[in-house]
């Protein structure tokens, strides 16, 4: 098994930006020859999200973000 771990910076609260950067690691451990990659915690909502939770739609936002990593995954595994 051959497993990829993701060093990222993602933005607190940009989740757009986060899954971009997401869909490109993803794309690059697929490249090489992956069959996981992983990811830090709260890596979609950025780090520490803090009172982001509280607003009104973010935790959806998040869960629509996770919904289109799972998506694009092929053969590779995320763990995000």
């Amino acid at each position: 098994m051959r497993v990829g771990l993701a060093q990222v910076n993602p933005r607190v609260g940009d989740i757009a930006a986060n899954l971009d950067m997401v869909a490109r690691y993803l794309a690059q451990a697929e490249d090489a020859g992956c069959d996981l990659v992983a990811f830090p915690e709260l890596t979609l909502s950025g780090y520490p999200p803090e009172d982001l939770v509280l607003k009104a739609g973010f935790v959806a936002d998040n869960r629509a973000a996770l919904e289109k990593v799972a998506a694009r995954t092929g053969r590779c595994a995320v763990v995000v």
